[in-house]
């Protein structure tokens, strides 16, 4: 985020950190306001924690409706939406359901999901995330076991050859590329 915001001086960019977990644990979204102020929303992701995890699947679904519907997104901006993610989400067909109006209201919005999918994923997951990408013109974004972070390892993606990146160059580069741009995301329903 830093970076980003150093090597676009003159550019307004407006962050919001979000954080979820599941149905029972001690928040299920803990939701920031957009801020200019880079510094503060760099505090408040430092001062988290993670605790209880371990288990799946999580409240996906609530995270994305606050991150899409419950912001104010500036209308004449990229609109950007990191999603970071480890666990699946609850597979009922209302929970899913959820899931596909929030992506579709996401992209009517012009706002481009980049899933994170970290350690603990697997291909539901996986094919989830993709799904979001494509819908609304982000990029599908992954951890490898060349990352040396998590014992349980990654998942092997379903794509042919990639480039390995230091995760903070990936994202930079991500984001770099969508401020150059100006068009909106459209809806496509692939299902």
């Amino acid at each position: 985020i830093r970076n980003v915001a150093a090597d676009n001086e003159g550019v307004k960019i407006r962050v919001s950190v979000n954080f979820y977990r599941d149905e029972g644990d001690e928040y299920v979204v803990r939701a920031f306001d957009f801020t200019d102020d880079i510094a503060q929303a760099v505090k408040d992701l430092g001062e988290q924690r993670y605790d209880g995890g371990g288990d799946t699947p999580e409240a996906v679904h609530t995270a994305l409706l606050n991150a899409v519907d419950e912001h104010e997104w500036d209308e004449n901006s990229t609109k950007l939406m990191l999603f970071v993610l480890d666990a699946p989400c609850h597979e009922n067909s209302q929970i899913l359901q959820s899931v596909n109006s929030s992506v579709k209201l996401a992209a009517q919005k012009g706002i481009r999901i980049i899933p994170v999918v970290s350690s603990g994923a697997d291909k539901a997951t996986e094919y989830l995330m993709r799904d979001m990408a494509i819908k609304t013109g982000g990029k599908y974004v992954f951890l490898t076991d060349h990352s040396g972070v998590s014992v349980g390892g990654h998942i092997e993606p379903t794509i042919g050859a990639y480039d390995v990146k230091k995760l903070n160059v990936l994202l930079y580069e991500t984001i770099s590329a969508y401020l150059d741009r100006s068009q909106v995301a459209e809806y496509t329903d692939i299902a």
